[in-house]
C-alpha cells in the first residue's frame, strides 16, 4: 500500500522533519523526528524518529485521526489533508514508556507538509 502513496514532507515545530504517506482516501504512513521526549524520572530522552503505518480514512472535510504503534510508543496524528492546496497541516504527538515502564511523551506539535 506504500508504494502508491504520495508523501507531503514538511517540518514541526520543533523543525524536524514529518512525512505523511497518503494513499487515496487513507493516511497509510508517518515518518517524524522529534527533537523532546521527556520521560518522568529521567528526563529528555531524545531526539528520535519514528516510522509507522497504518490506515486512517480521510473524512469528506480532508480530516484525518492517525494513531499508530505499541503501547511503548505510540505516535498519533490529527490534521486535514486539502488537496487543492497540495498540503497536510495538524499535530503530532508520541508518548509511550521505556524500558522501565516509565512514561514519556513529546509536546503536541504543530506541523506543515507539502506535496
Amino acid at each position: 500500500m506504500l508504494a502508491d502513496a504520495v508523501p507531503y514532507s514538511g517540518q514541526t515545530a520543533e523543525h524536524r522533519r514529518v512525512v505523511v504517506d497518503v494513499s487515496g482516501r487513507f493516511v497509510v504512513g508517518v515518518r517524524v523526528g522529534v527533537a523532546r521526549y521527556r520521560c518522568d524520572t529521567f528526563g529528555d530522552v531524545g531526539p528520535l524518529v519514528v516510522r509507522e503505518s497504518g490506515r486512517a480514512r480521510i473524512g469528506a472535510d480532508g480530516r484525518f485521526a492517525f494513531r499508530a504503534g505499541e503501547e511503548a510508543q505510540r505516535v498519533t496524528v490529527r490534521g486535514v489533508v486539502r488537496r487543492n492546496a497540495r498540503r497536510v497541516t495538524g499535530t503530532v504527538r508520541l508518548a509511550g514508556t521505556i524500558a522501565t515502564g516509565q512514561k514519556c511523551a513529546s509536546g503536541t506539535l504543530r506541523f506543515t507538509a507539502t506535496r
